[in-house]
This record gives C-alpha cells, structure tokens and sequence, in this order.
C-alpha cells in the first residue's frame, strides 16, 4: 500500500500542488485591478486539478513481445521462503502512510465540526434577531441582531437579511443601499457560493491555494456585488460608496472572531477595500471578455508547459539500476538447470527478504500490470517500455502497486516480491527484450557499476 500511496503522491498531489501555484499567481496578475467575475476563480479552481488528468502516451510505439514461458523456479528459494515467512507484513512505511492518511481525514471532520458550531452560532443569533418590515412585499425576512456584525445572509433555501445592531443608527438612504446590496447577494445565490467554497477550502485544506482562491473569490464576488446593486437599484455610485465606508468603519471596530468574519474564511485587508472604493468611483474599462480570454490563454499555456515536462522522451541514454536493493542472484542469464529442463534461462531470478519493494530498473512506461496479459506461469506481472525499443519484464510478484500508462522513473518501487504463479519460492524473475528478443539483463546493469 506504501508504494502506491507515494506514487499517487509523487506523480498527482505534487504536481498538482505546483500547478495551483501556478494558476493562482497568473490569476491574481490578471485579476489585480479588482475588475474580475468570481466565475473566473471557480473557473481557476477546475483549472487547478488538471495534472489529475492521465496523459495520453498512445504516439509511443509500443510492441507486446511474444513471450512464451520458461520455468524459472529455483533450488535455493524453497529454504528463502521458509526464512522470510516470518517478515512483517506492515513495515514502518505502511504505520507511517496510515498514520498521515488518518490524520489528514481526522483533520478535515474537525474542521467541518467547527463550521457546523460557527453556523450554529449563526442560527442562533439569526433566531434570537428582531425581523423588521423592509422588505414586507418579498419573501426575503430581514432582521436586526443584538450585535454589531458585518450584514449577512443566512440560510440556503429560505435566506435571511440579518443587519448589525448599529444599522438603526443609520440614515434612511443608507440603510436602503445596505439591504439592496444584500438582496444583490441573495440574487446571484452568493450566500450558497460562499458556503461550497468554505466546505472546499477545509476538504482540500492541504493545498493552500485553494485557500487563497476562496479569499479571492469572496473579493471578486463584493467587486461584482458593487457593481450590480449600483446598476440594478440605480444608485449615486458617491452615496453607495458613502455608505459602504460608513458600514466599513463601524465594522472596523469589531472583532475580527466574530462567526460572520469566520465563516468567510476572513475579512478582507485595507487595501482590498481602497481597490473596491476605487472600482465603485471609477470601475475598469477592461472587458469581462478580454479578462476570460487572457484566463483560457494562460491555462492553455500552462498546461502546455506541464505536458511538455510531464511528457517522456523515448529518446537518450537509459540509466540503469537492479531492480531489488537487497538480493542474492540465483539464477543468471543462459544458465542451464535440470529444472528447466536443460532449457536455457532466459531472465535473472533474484532472491530477496518478502515484502521487498521491487523498483524500476529504467525510466518506461508500465505497459502490462497484471497476471492476465502474459502466461499464467508468470504470475502478477509487470512490463515496462524504455527508450530505445527496450523493455523490462518483471514477475512473481506478491502485489502490484502501478497501473498502465503511468511512467515510472528508475528506482521507482512497482510492486512487492512474491511467489505468484508457477514458483517454488519468493523471488523475481526478471528479464529485458530488445526487439522481441530478450537480452542478458547483466550487460546493461554491469555498464552502470
């Protein structure tokens, strides 16, 4: 299971981490003006997750060999085998992976249950709230709270307007354009964003851009919100800004831990709200349009770049390794043995501690990853093409821990010792072809020593 888990982490998280990186900091460049759609940061989140995509390496010509099976068993390994039985099945590896992996689950339920307290909180507060008759003719309830907050819209289905106790306190303009700008939210289903970013953000809470894509996205979507309320309520965009930095100063004034500031992932910096008094006053001229096709641009070329460097070369010098590090060889190219039936050997059998990791012998392409493909005899095997027409076969194998299409560098575990088809004892049976025909493996692995 190790093996797996730090391919998976190897070759998917990590890039994608890298690619997030990526994409947020090309984003953040064109969106730094504040004239952005938070369409634009979901748009950079689905971005994000590209390296997950599996590439295609159907152009690489890649041929089966024609492999007929040769009995490899060995006199030596029946006593081996007796010998490792007793090897440990869970390695310090495996607890380690375990341990990661429950930690990373258990930190995500305890994340979701401080959400789920922080929403509570906010049902409580929604509930204990006076409603008032603003808005009487629509089916949006809104109420004043006993506490000074951020205004904010509570409830999925049936949401709620819920002002800050100082809201009475303001003139009768101002509080207009404070509900209008919250109704403006609850048209354009905001209140729901917020709430699948928030989840997100604490279900990907390893990747710490998706983080700062919330961030973003909360900032984009009051941008927006600006805009449309002024548009659709026909404001004096002076008014409006007038009484966003009103509002702005009285909740300069709260604590920062109240369960609005909370579940918003964070309240925004000085400099955010210059930016939004700005593109209230005088908004950019720059076209949704040009910022979505400088968006498509950038991915493209991103994961153009990504591609290229993810994509292998079936070209250059091969660098090769043994595919076990602990190993006794038994058996070597071209030996005659009765058990053979005096056939000569046409691999190297290798003999090894059960639940050794046995590793890439070169950079390839798994091209087989099973106990179907090839003779039953073989058991659980894998085949890799390398640069140059070469190919490793490697068989016996107690579990496979790759899959076909994956490329693998040398040294790279794919899989566990074992005994699994025709075998006498624990070992792996393994052999290089080079146009169909196979080769002495020592030749190759002789010239790297």
């Amino acid at each position: 299971m190790d093996s797996s888990v730090i391919q998976f982490t190897v070759e998917s998280v990590i890039p994608w981490l890298i690619f997030s990186g990526f994409v947020y900091v090309c984003s953040s460049y064109i969106t730094k003006n504040g004239n952005t759609s938070p369409s634009l940061w979901w748009s950079a989140l689905a971005a994000s997750f590209l390296p997950f995509i599996p590439l295609s390496f159907g152009f690489v010509d890649i041929v089966i060999p024609n492999l007929n099976y040769v009995n490899s068993s060995l006199e030596s390994a029946q006593i081996l085998k007796q010998a490792s039985i007793a090897h440990a099945s869970l390695k310090k590896i495996d607890l380690i992976v375990i341990t990661l992996i429950v930690s990373y689950f258990c930190f995500i339920c305890l994340k979701l249950i401080q959400l789920m307290a922080i929403w509570q909180r906010l049902k409580k507060l929604t509930g204990s709230s006076i409603l008032i008759d603003e808005l009487s003719s629509s089916r949006v309830k809104v109420a004043i709270s006993s506490l000074n907050h951020s205004p904010f819209v509570f409830g999925a289905i049936s949401p709620y307007i819920v002002l800050p106790k100082y809201f009475s306190s303001l003139e009768k303009d101002q509080q207009s354009i404070l509900i209008q700008h919250e109704l403006t939210h609850i048209a354009n289903k905001d209140h729901i964003a917020t709430i699948l970013w928030r989840v997100l953000s604490i279900l990907l809470w390893i990747n710490p851009f998706v983080r700062k894509m919330e961030w973003q996205f909360i900032r984009a979507m009051e941008y927006r919100c600006d805009k449309l309320t002024i548009h659709r309520f026909n404001i004096n965009k002076h008014d409006y800004a007038k009484t966003l930095l009103v509002s702005l100063k009285r909740s300069a004034l709260l604590d920062n831990k109240n369960p609005v500031a909370q579940f918003n992932s964070s309240v925004l910096c000085t400099n955010d709200y210059k930016v939004r008094l700005t593109n209230i006053i005088c908004p950019s001229n720059k076209s949704h349009f040009t910022i979505a096709l400088t968006f498509s641009l950038m991915i493209i070329a991103l994961f153009g770049i990504y591609t290229f460097l993810k994509t292998p070369s079936t070209t250059g010098i091969l660098i090769w390794r043994h595919p076990l590090d602990n190993h006794t060889v038994t058996s070597t190219f071209s030996s005659i043995s009765k058990i053979r039936h005096y056939k000569p050997h046409q691999g190297v059998d290798y003999v090894a501690e059960r639940g050794s990791s046995v590793m890439s012998a070169a950079d390839g392409i798994i091209v087989i990853a099973d106990n179907k493909t090839l003779h039953p005899n073989y058991g659980n095997t894998i085949l890799i093409q390398h640069k140059g027409g070469y190919q490793t076969l490697y068989s016996h194998l107690d579990s496979i821990d790759t899959k076909v299409g994956s490329w693998i560098r040398a040294g790279q575990a794919i899989g566990i010792i074992g005994d699994t088809g025709k075998a006498t004892g624990v070992h792996l049976h393994f052999e290089v072809i080079k146009d169909n025909q196979r080769v002495d493996p020592s030749i190759l692995l002789n010239r790297q020593s």
